[in-house]
């Protein structure tokens, strides 16, 4: 099953809609394992790190990063191949709102902007994912999960949100099966797919200086009336 613990939007225009209903498309699942995968196996290997870090200072298309990326990562690691996905996963209605959406910028510490969005929360029983990487896919997701998390927390502290990013930190730690980030939850147009190098400054200078390119995600967006952030959910057995 797939449990939205905090609301979940698709895109700021809001949730995709057929004759059945409104639903969240395959990638948009598929896409947040994708980046716990690419994480976690940067992270692992120095060899995939290598290649990356090399990939990212000699100057690539900025439109074709994220594409370049997967193939390293997937060509040595192919784990979510195979994967079984519904195409479409169709939301209750009654779980859907239109909701005020705050986006809170972690550098200034500040809410910047504000729009009304289309928003999910609550338990979907029916979607069976299945994969024969499952496990290699929860120690991924565990990774990432306490990864994006533990950055949150480090530009949330002190704030007034540091207790609700500790709590996110606490349920991925003891609760949550295998930790997911899905839909629209930040601005920041590579969300985390290249978080892993935020921690290498060559990498990181690099980017931003050639590339006008700030590889970390550079705000969240908060929902005020249920005082959460936005995205994460759990997929469970």
């Amino acid at each position: 099953m797939l449990i939205f613990w905090s609301g979940t939007s698709f895109e700021k225009n809001g949730f995709l809609e057929d004759d059945n209903g409104k639903f969240l498309p395959r990638n948009a699942i598929l896409e947040a394992l994708e980046s716990a995968a690419l994480f976690y196996y940067i992270k692992k290997d120095k060899e995939i790190e290598n290649l990356v870090k090399k990939y990212l200072t000699d100057k690539p298309k900025i439109k074709e990063i994220s594409k370049e990326i997967k193939k390293i990562v997937f060509k040595k690691y192919p784990v979510l191949e195979g994967i079984e996905i519904p195409e479409k996963i169709y939301l209750p209605k009654e779980n859907i709102s239109k909701e005020l959406v705050k986006v809170f910028d972690l550098e200034k510490k500040e809410f910047t902007e504000s729009f009304k969005m289309e928003i999910f929360k609550g338990v979907l029983e029916d979607v069976h994912l299945k994969s024969e990487n499952i496990e290699k896919i929860k120690t991924a997701c565990k990774s990432y999960a306490r990864a994006l998390a533990e950055y949150e927390h480090k530009e949330l502290k002190g704030s007034e949100f540091e207790d609700l990013i500790v709590e996110i930190q606490n349920s991925i730690a003891n609760e949550w099966e295998i930790p997911i980030r899905v839909g629209h939850w930040t601005n920041t147009p590579y969300k985390g797919d290249l978080l892993f190098f935020w921690r290498i400054k060559e990498v990181r200078e690099y980017l931003i200086k050639e590339l006008d390119i700030d590889i970390r995600p550079k705000d969240v967006l908060y929902l005020p009336r249920t005082n959460e952030f936005l995205g994460w959910g759990e997929i469970k057995d």
